[in-house]
């Protein structure tokens, strides 16, 4: 079942913050599917002719559940080729070398009788720590679905390379319905830090426009504790900094997160959002 909680959070103006926390994708579909619309005035995403396909990337909240269930295609394609080794996060660690011991003879060398005449090998170490990342994917009407795609693909590229390279992530997709004076936040945790990164699994919901604008939207109209705003609100991004929205996630899901929002990921390139979670891990315990 999902997690509901409500906090002021100092860092966003002491407002009242209210969070929902889901451990899948599926669960915020079942959750959702068995309650009402809260306010007359919210979209009827179950209704085809309320889902602008121009504006969501797909026609309807079937469409977006059969995306979510199969994977979205493009975005598996242009990131498969950074799964190398091994996708948990172990990376290239093996080396071999020659040796007095080790598991095999090297033939020649032995005849020779060379000391160092065994193939031996040495798996480097990899310190593992454990980081939340949580990447708000809230954008305003005007931002185009291929750049909200791309911004996901940006986030997600960059995690499965660190991944490699030994850290070890726990990922939430977040939207943020925010009116200046309170907000209801959709929390998904995408993956754990104790599985492998199932690429078909996560694309849809971490890099989908329809994640948010289809089936984020339907949660936002029927979650219980829920607001109706104007123009369903806007991004936390819109009205504070980095700093502040590191300082107020941190305090709604602990010291151990790292914000990333649409909106600043835009102008961002894979390699200046590695650099952040690498400073950012610097100071996570492990």
């Amino acid at each position: 079942m999902s997690i509901n909680f409500q906090k002021k959070v100092v860092a966003f103006r002491n407002k009242p913050f209210n969070v929902e926390v889901f451990e899948s994708a599926d669960e915020v579909v079942k959750v959702s599917a068995n309650r009402s619309r809260t306010d007359s005035r919210f979209y009827n995403m179950s209704d085809p002719s309320e889902v602008d396909k121009n504006w969501t990337g797909v026609g309807s909240l079937e469409e977006a559940l059969e995306l979510m269930r199969s994977g979205y295609q493009p975005t598996v394609d242009k990131l498969k080729t950074g799964i190398k080794a091994n996708v948990s996060g172990q990376g290239k660690r093996i080396s071999f070398f020659n040796d007095v011991v080790g598991y095999a003879p090297i033939v020649p060398l032995a005849l020779q009788g060379v000391p160092t005449s065994m193939r031996n090998s040495y798996m480097k170490p990899i310190k593992e720590k454990v980081i939340d990342v949580y990447y708000d994917m809230t954008a305003h009407c005007g931002i185009k679905k291929e750049d909200i795609i791309s911004a996901g693909q940006k986030v997600l590229a960059a995690i499965m390379e660190l991944e490699m390279s030994g850290c070890k992530f726990n990922l939430y997709a977040i939207q943020s319905y925010w009116g200046g004076d309170s907000c209801d936040i959709l929390c998904t945790k995408i993956k754990s830090s104790n599985t492998p990164l199932d690429l078909k699994r996560i694309s849809f919901p971490l890099t989908h426009t329809a994640y948010f604008r289809v089936i984020g939207f339907d949660w936002y109209s029927k979650t219980p504790k829920g607001k109706y705003r104007y123009g369903y609100g806007h991004a936390l991004a819109h009205d504070f900094n980095n700093d502040e929205m590191q300082k107020g996630f941190q305090e709604l899901f602990g010291k151990n997160c790292i914000v990333f929002a649409c909106t600043d990921i835009l102008k961002k390139d894979e390699e200046s959002i590695k650099n952040v979670i690498m400073e950012s891990g610097k100071k996570v315990s492990k």
